[in-house]
């Protein structure tokens, strides 16, 4: 014989009265009932508590997030927001440390200070994720609500944070390898993850390095012109703030076969939200021999490679140049030049 506790809701008629005799010829049917408890104002309970926390989320969208990553059943990478990916990321760090973290003061400080620098995440909100967590790790539930190519992805997200600003730090490397291993990837794995997010971190430190204005657009050096033009592209197959499956699948592959940059690091371009238009300010600033020279990079790298492009990747092309004020038959022209350049004979 074993003993267990029911709980069930029910939906009945208003003039209806619970008993004891009621309870035992129903749920009696199961075994011997040894208590029971009736609760006849859940609607009311349930509303205010709806209320409650309504006006609790809206007033602190971060408490929003936390709450929708404690109470999801799996974590979904590509489903996740930015802001959700900062959220999840403190997670992991907090569940893989979590007696360090809640005994250790200095040690907190340093995680919340990489979350302030790395990723942009004010403290006061990093340190609300961690006191939310409570007093008891619960890191085997929070484990496996990842499918292991959604953990991958997190932690080359991670990785590229880490990685984009400043110089290697061994306590942040030891820090994401530990917190990986704990996690339960091998050496190899945790090697390719950190691979594939200091390739997307090369791709944020040339957008930083772009948008400083430091360097004028045509100083760039060839990698940051690279870049540049991807984000343009990116923003020309942009629509309502929004880039279709079809058109990023489009702009994956000019990035990938013509200007070398893997889907992974394109993502980095992808996703980045600029409050104004690249392309409008390049347009604006730079010379017509400058957007000419420009023109003539991207034909250089169209033309460096095997690969040829199709009738849409082409139209995303000609919708650039078009946007930098430079005709066809200027485009033509800066086509001849680079493949005079790629072949001087």
């Amino acid at each position: 014989m074993k003993r267990i506790k029911f709980e069930a809701i029910l939906k009945i008629s208003d003039d209806l009265i619970i008993e004891d005799s009621m309870v035992n010829r129903t749920a009696g049917l199961l075994g011997e009932i040894e208590s029971y408890d009736v609760k006849t104002n859940l609607d009311n309970e349930t509303h205010q508590k709806e209320n409650t926390n309504a006006t609790d989320n809206s007033s602190d969208p971060f408490s929003q997030i936390s709450s929708t990553i404690n109470n999801a059943n799996k974590i979904f990478y590509g489903s996740l927001s930015l802001e959700e990916r900062k959220a999840v990321s403190l997670t992991i760090f907090l569940q893989a440390n979590f007696e360090k973290i809640n005994s250790d003061p200095e040690f907190r400080k340093k995680i919340l200070n990489i979350f302030e620098k790395k990723f942009l995440l004010d403290q006061t909100l990093s340190q609300k994720l961690i006191d939310s967590s409570g007093e008891n790790s619960s890191f085997d539930n929070f484990k496996n609500k990842f499918l292991d190519g959604d953990l991958t992805q997190i932690l080359i997200y991670i990785w590229e944070k880490i990685l984009s600003i400043g110089e290697e730090d061994d306590f942040e490397i030891e820090l994401i390898e530990n917190a990986a291993n704990k996690f339960g990837l091998e050496s190899s794995a945790i090697n390719e993850t950190k691979k594939q997010g200091n390739d997307r971190a090369k791709i944020a430190r040339a957008i930083d390095t772009i948008e400083s204005g430091k360097n004028a657009y045509n100083k760039l050096k060839a990698f940051e012109k690279t870049v540049l033009l991807g984000l343009m592209l990116s923003e020309c197959s942009t629509i309502d703030g929004q880039i279709s499956r079809e058109n990023s699948s489009q702009l994956k592959r000019v990035l990938s076969t013509q200007f070398g940059i893997s889907n992974n690091a394109a993502s980095v371009i992808i996703e980045k939200k600029l409050n104004y238009s690249i392309t409008e300010k390049v347009e604006k600033v730079e010379v017509y021999r400058e957007k000419y020279d420009l023109v003539a990079f991207l034909w250089e790298k169209i033309l460096s490679t095997e690969e040829s492009i199709n009738d849409g990747e082409m139209g995303l092309i000609r919708k650039w140049i078009r946007r930098l004020d430079i005709s066809d038959v200027e485009s033509e022209g800066a086509r001849k030049d680079a493949m005079a350049m790629l072949n001087p004979s």
